[in-house]
């Protein structure tokens, strides 16, 4: 293996293997998250596939990305079963054939030790026979290597495909290998988050601003259903010079859009809430019924989000509705528990429960049954009560259950971020 061969350019291109991905069984976020940390590292990503377990569809990808990409990164099929044929079509392409490597079986027998195990089958053991033509790196997390190939300027690197696994092997041990491999200039970005106009009309407003932008700076829209996002990215320059640039240019956007921007710097609609409630000093409580704490799981994806997030009840049954957050029955029995009064009162209740400033409620019918034609699957009320009122909306929304979900909980935050600005 030649270890001078040096890339001429840092383009990347990111092959996913897996029947999985394919079939629609899981979401492929490998090819997200290498995406974006190698973004963040100076790196540009091409093109991103993904194919199955099989042969030749592995091979014909992985000689496309070489013959386009000086960088082509792989992650999947490494594991012991009979269907991991990566490293097995890696051997064919590059003409080699697999060798057994004492350093990859300590570790593997080592991880096993630590998890109490003491046998090491004859899959297992397949683990530790890699390409002779390469690399290996061991992968500290777990079994299978990590194997690096380098021909002809181009660089081919095969990793795990367990979402932890990979994480560790790029930023530990890939990503310093490549830096020393490829002289890698910044790519900067920077997120702004506004509120109150429409992509059409947001990009009418913006357009003369967008138009001076120098050619090291890129805008991207990205509507986030009711608010918007932008990316800007700088890159092509050294750091300082992208700093400097960018600040003027955000400088000019602010100036432009004043108040409509709520937030910089997050890249989530959460993260945007939580730098307007710490600013705020306001602490949030939640009630959820139809989205079984999905609302509360959004929002402590955040870091730092016990700065304003106290807690919530899922008050799955009515019984929960009267016994933790107060509603009276009477009230369930004449307007039922999908409704704004029911909704209000839920709100109302958790937030003198848990203490809070603000307290938002969820009642709804997420499906795929209990509709009825006055209140249709997909209803759902959202409320928001302080000290001093209430606020309530009504939803119909036409999806799947798990749709219904995701878009009340969207939709609780952007009420929440209405009230944050009336």
């Amino acid at each position: 293996m030649d270890s001078s061969i040096t890339p001429s350019y840092k383009n990347v291109e990111i092959i996913t293997i897996g029947d999985e991905i394919i079939n629609g069984q899981i979401v492929d976020s490998n090819s997200a998250w290498i995406a974006s940390f190698l973004n963040r590292s100076g790196f540009e990503v091409d093109k991103i596939t993904s194919v199955p377990d099989d042969a030749q569809s592995i091979f014909r990808a992985v000689d496309s990305a070489l013959g386009s990409s000086p960088i082509v990164l792989l992650t999947g099929g490494l594991g012991p079963t009979k269907d991991d044929i990566t490293k097995h079509c890696l051997c064919s392409y590059f003409k080699t054939k697999l060798v057994f490597n004492q350093a990859v079986y300590d570790n593997m027998t080592g991880l096993f030790n630590k998890r109490g195990l003491r046998r090491i089958n004859d899959f297992n053991r397949s683990q530790a026979e890699v390409p002779e033509a390469c690399t290996v790196i061991v992968n500290r997390k777990g079994t299978a290597p990590v194997t690096w190939f380098e021909r002809e300027g181009k660089i081919l690197v095969s990793m795990p495909g367990v979402p932890l696994e990979m994480m560790w092997c790029m930023e530990k041990e890939i990503m310093p290998r490549l830096l020393n491999k490829v002289q890698s200039h910044p790519i900067l970005q920077r997120y702004i988050w506004v509120k109150g106009y429409p992509e059409a009309v947001l990009a009418e407003f913006i357009s003369d601003w967008e138009d001076t932008l120098p050619p090291e700076l890129k805008l991207a829209y990205l509507p986030q259903r009711s608010v918007m996002l932008l990316r800007l990215t700088a890159k092509n320059n050294d750091e300082t010079t992208l700093i400097c640039l960018l600040e003027t240019q955000l400088a000019g956007l602010r100036s432009r859009l004043g108040s409509a921007i709520f937030a910089e710097g997050v890249k989530t609609l959460e993260e945007a809430l939580g730098q307007v409630l710490i600013k705020k000093g306001l602490k949030l409580a939640l009630a959820e019924s139809c989205t079984g704490g999905a609302v509360g799981a959004r929002l402590t994806r955040a870091p730092g989000s016990s700065a304003y997030f106290l807690g919530g009840i899922i008050s799955y049954a009515n019984e929960l509705k009267q016994q933790w957050l107060g509603v009276p029955e009477t009230l369930l029995q004449t307007k039922g528990a999908v409704s704004k009064e029911v909704a209000e009162a839920m709100a109302a209740g958790v937030r003198i429960k848990l203490k809070s400033d603000i307290g938002i409620a969820l009642s709804g019918i997420a499906g795929p049954t209990g509709g009825s034609a006055e209140k249709p699957v997909g209803t759902v009320f959202i409320a928001l009560a302080d000290n001093d009122r209430c606020l309530s909306r009504k939803f119909e929304f036409q999806s799947d259950r798990l749709g219904n979900i995701e878009q009340s909980v969207h939709q609780a935050l952007i009420l929440l971020l209405d009230y944050l600005y009336l």
